[in-house]
């Protein structure tokens, strides 16, 4: 694997045109469902129950591998830095993907035994602008991803599943390395705006303006903010507390 990435470092995409996927690359082994129809795994009582929660999860790790490498090769002439993180971001995402599989493996299921949405390459898909992008996906999504952790936790704790586990040790992992890419998101962020030459003090209104843009929404398991985790990846104490005060009540939920 260390090979495609040596690989990737070494090509130079600066003059080459941007050729996007015109489908979601887990769209042929993969039945492509409306987001409210995809199994969730609610109750966490059967092995089936666990399934549904794993794929879900893994479905989400599985995307990130593609917006990660999709944010290295659309976005062309940043510093070398940039692609760097993201694709070190990739490899990660590899990894947990590749960790809930297990998993999934153990309870006699795999990758693409349920259905799935198209939430996340639906949004790579629209975000043609660096800025956007780095708004809406690290610093939105998994961000959002962040908050989500904790109340996972609690619930596989809860369970009496054999499996409970493992996998609280693998959404341990994914807590904090998901901090690491939220604050990679988050020093481009404030990359981006500089290049912009938006000043320091106006970066956070940029932030909600873009949110508000691209009528970003907070699922219902986001009724806390993750502060905590945000902290560190980077958000300050006043963005945190107007998510609260304003998205979490006020943003349409999806």
């Amino acid at each position: 694997m260390q090979d495609i990435y040596t690989h990737f470092y070494s090509l130079k995409f600066v003059d080459e045109p941007i050729l996007l996927l015109q489908k979601p690359t887990f769209a042929n082994f993969c039945t492509i469902l409306p987001k409210h129809k995809v199994p969730q795994g609610k109750v966490l009582k059967t092995d089936l129950n666990f399934a549904h929660l794993l794929h879900s999860i893994a479905h989400i790790e599985f995307c990130a591998i593609d917006l990660a490498l999709d944010c290295a090769y659309r976005f062309r002439n940043l510093p070398l830095q940039y692609y760097f993180d993201w694709i070190e971001v990739a490899k990660e995402e590899v990894q947990h993907f590749l960790a809930l599989q297990h998993l999934l493996n153990l309870l006699g299921y795999q990758y693409g035994d349920f259905g799935v949405h198209t939430t996340l390459f639906d949004c790579m898909q629209n975000c043609n602008i660096l800025l956007d992008r780095i708004a809406i996906i690290p610093r939105g999504m998994e961000a959002i991803g962040l908050d989500v952790n904790p109340f996972l936790c609690a619930k596989v704790n809860a369970s009496k599943h054999p499996i409970k586990e493992e996998l609280l040790k693998v959404l341990n992992t994914l807590l904090k390395e998901e901090i690491s890419h939220v604050s990679k998101g988050d020093k481009w962020f404030h990359y981006c705006c500089n290049v912009e030459k938006i000043p320091i003090k106006e970066h956070s209104k940029t932030y909600f303006d873009i949110l508000q843009k691209h009528h970003f929404s907070f699922p219902k398991a986001n009724s806390l903010l993750n502060a905590k985790a945000r902290l560190k990846a980077g958000f300050t104490q006043e963005e945190i507390e107007y998510l609260e005060q304003n998205h979490l009540k006020n943003i349409q939920i999806k």
